[in-house]
Formats: C-alpha cells, sequence, structure tokens
C-alpha cells in the first residue's frame, strides 16, 4: 500500500514538454510567430521593423529591429519561461500598457523550432550571439551586430510533424502573415514596416505622420477617401477613427479594425456597437469598413482572457459599446449623412451593370423610369376611384406549374419598391429588388457551370491597389478570378493591372468587386463557395433597387421570369421574395369573420 502511494501517478512535467504544450496555445501557426517577435520590437521601442520571410514562414521567419536590445545575458533569461521585463508584480496586471507581458512568446518558439537571436545594446561595441535548438541553449558568445535585435526562427514545427503537416500552403500562410503586420502596422504608423516574402517585397510603409496617412500606406488613399472621421469619448473612454459609407460593405468583419490602447483586438461587444451604428443600412450578411482606434484606462481591460492576446475582456463593455454607437452615428448626421452616407439600396447607380436576360430571344429589360398613378383605374387607365368590378375583373396569377395561356395580369407598385398583384386565393407582394436578385443569381450560376463568364476588355487597363494580404490570395486564386472573366497585365507590387473584367460588371469603378472577391477568398472560403459569393455580390449590385419606378410591363416582366426560377420564393441571401395574404386572412383582419 505504501509503495501505491509513493508511486503518484500525478507528476510534475519535463520544462521542454511544457514549453511544447505552452506553444501549442501561443504558436497557432507562422503568424502567430510573427505577431509574437514584432510586439516584442514595438515593447523595445523600435521605430524600424523589417519582416523577412520564406515559404509562408515555415521554413524561415526573421524579425529585425532597431530596439533597445539585449546583453547576452538578458538573451538567455528571455528563453526562460516567464522570464519579462514588462510586469513585476501582481498589480502591474492591471495597468498593462505593452503589448508583451507574461514571458511566454520566445521559448514558447525556441521550444519548436531551430532559432538564433542576435542582439546588441547601445553602449556595447559588440553584440551577443545565442542558438537555440528544442528550447536548448546549443552556442553562444559575442558577434558583430548593428544595435537592436534580430531573432531567426528556422523550421517551425520541426519536431512536431503532425503540427507541419496541418500548416497550409505557403501563399495561404503568407496571407495570414500579411494581414497580422498589415493590422500592427496600422495601431502604430510613427514605426517603419517592411515585409518580404522570398525576393519580393510585399509591404513597404515609412513613418507616418498620422493614422490616415498610414492607412492611406498600406489600403490606398482612394478607400480613405471613402471613409469619414469620427469622434466620441465619455467618461475616461475616448474612441476616433475612419468610418465608410455603408456602399462600401464587405461580407465579413475582417475591414472592421479595432485598436486598444494600441493593441489590435476583437471583441464582440465592439463589433455589435458598429453593427447598431449601420443598423438599417446594410444587406443582410454584409459589414461595413470602420477602423476604430480607442484608448481606456488599463485598470478597465483584461487583456489576458485569450493565449494569444487577440481578444479583451471589457469592464465597462455597456460605456464603450454606448461611445462606439455614438462615435459613428455623430458622423451620419445632418447634411454630411445626406451627401456621404447613402442608403444602401441606391448605393450603386444602374449604369454600373449590364442586364442580361437567360433566354436568347428574350427582349432587354427596359428600366426608363415612368409615372405610375396609384389612382388611375387598372382596367381603364382613368383616373378615379377603383371599383369592385375592375378588383375582380383582374386575371388570376399562375403558380410556378401553371402553363395556361392567360391575359396580361394587372400590377400595382407601391412605394417604388413593391409589386402588389391578386391572386385567386387573395393577394401576393413582392419585393423588386430580392425578386431581381433571384432571377439575375440563378442566371449567373448557370452561366458559371456552363464555364461560359465571358469577360469584356477594358478601353483602358485600370490598375488597382492590393494590400499585402490581397496580394497573396490573388497569387494563389489568379485561375479562378480567370474563369469568371478577369484578364490581368503586368503585375507592380502593391497593384495589378485589371485588363478585362466578367461581362455582368459595366463599371469597374475602383475594383471593389475584385477586391471583396479577394477578401472572401481570404476567409478561406472554398473555390465553389467563393463563386457563388460572387453570384450574390453580382446579382445584388445589378438588380433593381427599391426606389426604382417600374411600368406595368417591367412588373410582368418580373413576375414571370421570378416563377420560372428554381427557387423563387428567396433571394439568395435568404430574405423571401413574396408574402402571400390570404381572402381568409383579409376577412379576419377586416372583422368580416
Amino acid at each position: 500500500m505504501g509503495n501505491r502511494l509513493n508511486e503518484s501517478r500525478i507528476k510534475i512535467l519535463d520544462e521542454s514538454i511544457a514549453n511544447r504544450i505552452a506553444a501549442g496555445e501561443v504558436v497557432e501557426r507562422p503568424a502567430s510567430v510573427v505577431k509574437e517577435l514584432v510586439e516584442n520590437s514595438i515593447d523595445a521601442d523600435a521605430s524600424e521593423i523589417e519582416i523577412i520571410v520564406e515559404a509562408g514562414g515555415k521554413d524561415l521567419i526573421r524579425v529585425c529591429d532597431n530596439g533597445i536590445g539585449m546583453t547576452g545575458g538578458e538573451i538567455e533569461l528571455s528563453l526562460r519561461r516567464h522570464a519579462t521585463s514588462k510586469i513585476t508584480s501582481a498589480e502591474d496586471l492591471h495597468h498593462i500598457n505593452t503589448l508583451g507581458f507574461r514571458g511566454e512568446a520566445l521559448p514558447s518558439i525556441a521550444s519548436v523550432s531551430r532559432m538564433e537571436i542576435v542582439s546588441r545594446i547601445a553602449d556595447d561595441n559588440l553584440g551577443s550571439k545565442v542558438v537555440i535548438e528544442q528550447g536548448n541553449v546549443i552556442e553562444s558568445g559575442e558577434a558583430g551586430a548593428p544595435y537592436g535585435t534580430c531573432i531567426t526562427v528556422r523550421e517551425l514545427f520541426f519536431n512536431t510533424p503532425a503540427r507541419r503537416k496541418f500548416l497550409k500552403t505557403a501563399a495561404t500562410e503568407f496571407g495570414h502573415i500579411a494581414d497580422v503586420v498589415e493590422r500592427i502596422a496600422i495601431a502604430y504608423p510613427r514605426i517603419q514596416f517592411k515585409l518580404i516574402h522570398g525576393d519580393k517585397e510585399y509591404l513597404s510603409v515609412p513613418q507616418a505622420e498620422t493614422y490616415k496617412d498610414r492607412i492611406s500606406d498600406i489600403w490606398g488613399a482612394d478607400r480613405v477617401e471613402e471613409m469619414m472621421e469620427i469622434e466620441a469619448g465619455d467618461s475616461g473612454i475616448a474612441a476616433f477613427g475612419f468610418a465608410a459609407s455603408p456602399a462600401v460593405n464587405h461580407s465579413s468583419a475582417r475591414m472592421v479594425r479595432f485598436i486598444l490602447n494600441g493593441r489590435p483586438v476583437k471583441n464582440s461587444s465592439m463589433l455589435a456597437a458598429v453593427k447598431r451604428a449601420y443598423e438599417g443600412t446594410l444587406p443582410s450578411g454584409r459589414y461595413p469598413q470602420v477602423v476604430l482606434f480607442l484608448e481606456i484606462d488599463p485598470e478597465l481591460v483584461d487583456v489576458n482572457v485569450h493565449p494569444m492576446k487577440l481578444e479583451v475582456r471589457l469592464r465597462r463593455s455597456s460605456d464603450v459599446f454606448r461611445t462606439i454607437l455614438r462615435a459613428i452615428e455623430s458622423s451620419m448626421s445632418g447634411k454630411e449623412r445626406a451627401e456621404r452616407f447613402v442608403p444602401t439600396t441606391k448605393s450603386y447607380d444602374r449604369s454600373d451593370f449590364e442586364l442580361r436576360d437567360a433566354a436568347t430571344n428574350q427582349g432587354h429589360f427596359d428600366f426608363t423610369p415612368r409615372e405610375i398613378s396609384f389612382n388611375k383605374s387598372p382596367s381603364t387607365g382613368e383616373t378615379g376611384r377603383i371599383s369592385e368590378k375592375d378588383i375582380y375583373a383582374t386575371p388570376t396569377f399562375p403558380s410556378p406549374q401553371d402553363t395556361v395561356e392567360m391575359d396580361m395580369p394587372t400590377f400595382w407598385q407601391i412605394h417604388d419598391s413593391y409589386i402588389l398583384a391578386e391572386t385567386k386565393g387573395g393577394i401576393i407582394i413582392i419585393d423588386q429588388h430580392a425578386a431581381h436578385e433571384r432571377i439575375l443569381y440563378e442566371e449567373i450560376n448557370a452561366r458559371i457551370k456552363r464555364n461560359s463568364l465571358a469577360g469584356q476588355r477594358l478601353l483602358f487597363p485600370i490598375a488597382t491597389k492590393l494590400t499585402p494580404l490581397q496580394e497573396s490570395i490573388f497569387a494563389d486564386n489568379r485561375p479562378l478570378l480567370e474563369r469568371l472573366g478577369f484578364e490581368f497585365g503586368p503585375q507592380a507590387p502593391g497593384h495589378i493591372l485589371v485588363e478585362a473584367i466578367p461581362e455582368e460588371i459595366k463599371n469597374f469603378r475602383k475594383g471593389d468587386v475584385l477586391l471583396e472577391l479577394l477578401d472572401d477568398l481570404g476567409e478561406g472560403k472554398s473555390e465553389m463557395t467563393a463563386m457563388e459569393e460572387f453570384s450574390k455580390m453580382a446579382s445584388c449590385r445589378m438588380a433593381i433597387k427599391a426606389g426604382d419606378p417600374l411600368s406595368i410591363a417591367e412588373m410582368s416582366y418580373l413576375f414571370d421570369r421570378l416563377f420560372a426560377t428554381e427557387k423563387p420564393y428567396t433571394c439568395p441571401h435568404g430574405r423571401p421574395t413574396i408574402i402571400k395574404l390570404t381572402l381568409d386572412e383579409l376577412e379576419k383582419r377586416f372583422e368580416r369573420k
């Protein structure tokens, strides 16, 4: 019995095993390594940071800075778990003003890679070099080096083959790295950043005087010009930044950026505040383009709730919610809102897209606005009251399976947005935008399946600016884009030359359709899903909008085409296209029953 007690089944893990477990939490992929090393450089007061990666970071990651540097002893100490210069007591956890503080990153990374650290402080003539493998120091000594620190990570996860096997392609992994660097670069405009993948420089931004200048350097001046400055503050919480019109929207929240006390973060309450501010102006499932900087008392923020410090917990989340809401809503008020924040239903001109009919012998849809008087009798066209005879003389409408020929039915348009028609058992109301979306969506999908999407040559090729992440996604998905009808010319760093676009798109504008496609692909969506998103996006923008007046012939055309589709009762986004009210329901509402 005594021997069994002495041989405890619970044991303290070896330090190397503990470090590998910690690495599993901190080091998810090469982008995690870049994030941790760049944050260390920022905490070291660097004004210049260069990131070099090879094979998407799987073979090599090198981060060099001109920060304060470390001595040889400090390098070896930094490789021990929970060794940090950022905090000294438990009380400091409530006043964290640095990006790092746990002291876990370097030992965790070193345990799953081959690492080399070269660093020099300004007062020393020579620097120090330490080589680490699987967390163990195998070489240390003096070395010539500029002041600052250069950390090289080779063969990430070489000793954990299962982890390495689950890494994605080099282009995908680099895309994640580019996204991390872009987010941090936006948060720190006074730092010069350079990102190199292989022999190609993907990002090089000089020190900037303002946040707006830095965002312009990364996203392009055109995108920033579409954004308005926003600002609000209340009792120790300040919010400022930039918000785009609802017309500029995306299929994911990737372009909603939060920088809290200098830290790029994610927070569901903050995102909910942004969505509330844009409520009623965006289509279902769409997200705005917002960059928001928040300054909050560090005591009110818990950054120690996520292994990679990506998410934060707020102690006054309701106050933060209201501040964000007020900042965005105040920018959308008055004359400025009327001019810049155009309602989504009217955000794209009809001239942006060309409507094409599914049947080859189908006449072109005439969108010319016509005057429609709701005081005219549907049967005579004379102004006056609509009689009971006029209403019940209206022919009934066919179901999708009904092929019986009949006279032209009568329609009424309500508020230039909805189409009202009488049926055999009541009335139906059609959302004209949703109905047209469904028609176009199925038409475009059919052409994709037939590989019959054609490109239209542009008279003058358009140079479209890409972020480093978009550039990486483009390189990985160029064949797919060409299948959709895009054609591209020679590529320059940060730009692609678009020579042809899908024929559905009449006005390419600033490349917003292409950029959104790249963003969708960057979210990890499959080729099939990306094509479906393209169909949804194109059909939404091509479709007639709420507020567009239609003639009787146009309404009839929509009705016939809608019931010829496979799924006439919902739009591609899942919203209903038709609402039916039975005669029984109407009689109950009028208390006839």
